[in-house]
């Protein structure tokens, strides 16, 4: 729960809690992939550890990045190479992506380009978009920061 007002958010917990039996959690660390860190004068919202986690599943964790940017005005095709055989590994990859991408704008292009072969991914396909797993490994320790200068309660 969220708000300025701390005696109504006391008020809101004991009428919930009266009816639900809540209990306090403290301080929110982490949503949805989200980690959430707070001062008194900003919040910063991250997502390092998803990020690692992708990585780490992925098998890039301890790969070298990608020694040049991608190309932005390669086209690829879905006819000029053999099918991927695990289409769902390919989506999920993807899906994990563009999740990412609500923070590391850097890569959502690339992450829009190739979801557009969801139905039927290629071994190009997948090269790409391990390629773009490498350069955004650069870009991991990268934050979005969402500063605020008024006082929040978490």
């Amino acid at each position: 729960m969220a708000g300025n007002d701390k005696e109504e958010i006391e008020q809101i917990k004991q009428a919930l809690n009266q009816t639900l039996k809540i209990k306090g959690l403290g301080n929110l660390r982490y949503l949805l992939g989200f980690e959430i860190t707070k001062s008194k004068k900003w919040i910063m919202i991250n997502q390092r550890k998803y990020a690692l986690e992708l990585l780490t599943n992925a098998g890039l964790l301890a790969c070298k990045p990608a020694p040049t940017r991608i190309d932005n005005h390669a086209k690829s095709s879905s006819t000029r190479s053999v099918p991927f055989p695990d289409v769902q590994d390919y989506r999920r990859l993807i899906g994990k992506l563009m999740y990412l991408s609500n923070v590391q704008p850097d890569i959502r292009f690339y992450v829009q380009q190739l979801s557009q072969f969801l139905v039927e991914p290629t071994i190009v396909h997948y090269n790409a978009t391990i390629r773009v797993l490498k350069e955004f490994r650069v870009l991991v320790f990268f934050f979005f920061h969402h500063f605020c200068s008024f006082n929040i309660i978490l």
